[in-house]
């Protein structure tokens, strides 16, 4: 089972770029236009900070896409796109090829959601500073208290203490193995049909797809995403945010205020509710990270607005 929770925002998806049909250097030029800095301009995805959403209809067609913004693997700069959907024919892609379109398509991702976490941080930071009054600050909190789950007065102190240890990023090589784990390397049903990577699961028809193990009295669905990035979105607010993984966020807490990065160990630490396997997913996670170097590979990576990548052509 996957704990989880049914308050994702849904993502804005006007102005996608087709690779198949679109030169990439039409729909980077076009992009640049609009796209002047973070964290305060949106782009055509609508989200800060802004990726250049990409949709493709094959795996080729997205590797195609991925040199044209000299994007490889392992990556030294990552581009600000955001691939809406995996190629259907993923599966039938060579193993290395897939591992790396699969870790590639969702470093951007990953990256873009922890700095919008990032920028939360930072204002709840400045909530906290002398001189504001007491509506800014609670301007200021009580959205990320109803995002972050935490009840009671926006200006208690429990409140901003509670924030502090949810409102904080994951770190990306713990997202791409679970990822990777959850979703086959992309190629899950849940994975083509609903965009889930990592096996979240809802009490809402609507929202959701029925398992096809399930058992007869079993009354939940696998959830549905819009796209890739609202399922990042949803996985890093579930860790943030539920009960079963408080150990992962004291272990993180501990970790930053030692002012080190996390262990894979610690990073998986806590996870044990995760799933019905317990500890030996656990461990199974803790090995994806560590046989992918994982840990290593995305250790000083960023984000490239795109406006610096076309500034480099």
């Amino acid at each position: 089972m996957t704990p989880t929770t049914d308050n994702t925002p849904t993502l804005a998806t006007r102005g996608r770029a087709l690779i198949d049909a679109l030169p990439l250097t039409a729909a980077l030029f076009g992009v640049a236009l609009a796209w002047l800095s973070w964290p305060d301009v949106a782009n055509s995805d609508g989200e800060v900070p802004p990726l250049q959403p990409i949709e493709t209809r094959s795996a080729e067609a997205l590797e195609r896409a991925f040199t044209g913004y000299d994007y490889g693997w392992p990556a030294q700069q990552v581009p600000p796109v955001s691939v809406q959907a995996f190629p259907p024919d993923l599966a039938d892609t060579p193993t290395d090829t897939k591992k790396s379109l699969f870790f590639r398509t969702l470093l951007p991702l990953v990256l873009a959601e922890n700095a919008r976490i990032e920028a939360q941080r930072e204002a709840l930071a400045r909530a906290a500073q002398a001189g504001l009054t007491d509506e800014r600050r609670r301007e200021i909190i009580a959205p990320l208290a109803r995002e972050y789950g935490v009840d009671g007065d926006p200006l208690a102190a429990t409140t901003a203490a509670s924030l502090k240890n949810r409102v904080n990023t994951v770190p990306p090589a713990l997202a791409l193995a679970q990822a990777a784990k959850e979703s086959g390397w992309g190629t899950s049903r849940f994975a083509r049909q609903g965009n889930n990577l990592f096996g979240e699961w809802t009490w809402d028809a609507s929202q959701g797809m029925s398992p096809r193990d399930a058992a007869a009295d079993a009354d939940h669905y696998v959830r549905r995403f819009t796209n890739l990035r609202e399922s990042v979105r949803s996985y890093l607010n579930n860790l943030n945010t539920h009960d079963a993984y408080d150990r992962f966020r004291s272990l993180r807490a501990r970790a930053q205020a030692a002012g080190r990065v996390m262990t894979p160990a610690e990073m998986t630490g806590g996870l044990e509710n995760y799933s019905q396997r317990g500890w030996d997913y656990v461990d199974e996670v803790r090995a994806m990270i560590t046989t992918n170097r994982l840990s290593q590979v995305v250790a000083n990576v960023r984000l490239t607005p795109l406006a610096e990548r076309v500034a480099q052509r």
